[in-house]
């Protein structure tokens, strides 16, 4: 992850810092401190992920070819790595906040909302190529 977010563009900056606190929360969930963890904060969240993810991120690594020669960005070979890790890291929140937090409805369907927005992809990206 990102040791200096100071040095970041702000949207950057914000998602490395959510993504630090979704790490604790996981360490937290694994050490078996989940009972002490505050569902409004997860809710949190996970509401900051589904935004981030539905406005930013494209599962389908086809569609960032498709942007980068309307944008005339060409984009290397790391690219597709790190979207691979961002979903895969997407996904285990996804499924560990459902195996551990099943029994907060509000946080399930902040969740499941989140997982919709990775998988509902056709729509999205359709809408800002058009």
């Amino acid at each position: 992850m990102v040791d200096n977010v100071d040095a970041l563009e702000p949207v950057v900056g914000m998602v490395a810092a959510v993504f630090h606190l979704c790490s604790a929360e996981m360490a937290a969930i694994v050490a078996g401190l989940g009972d002490y963890l505050s569902p409004q904060v997860s809710r949190s969240l996970a509401r900051a992920l589904c935004h981030w993810a539905c406005s930013y991120l494209f599962p389908d690594l086809s569609c960032y070819e498709q942007l980068s020669g309307e944008l005339g960005i060409t984009l290397s070979r790391g690219s597709d790595v790190d979207v691979c890790w961002t979903v895969t890291y997407l996904l285990n929140y996804i499924i560990l906040c459902m195996k551990t937090r099943s029994g907060e409805s509000a946080l399930v369907g902040d969740v499941m909302r989140l997982f919709a927005g990775l998988v509902d992809t056709k729509e999205r990206y359709t809408s800002l190529l058009y």
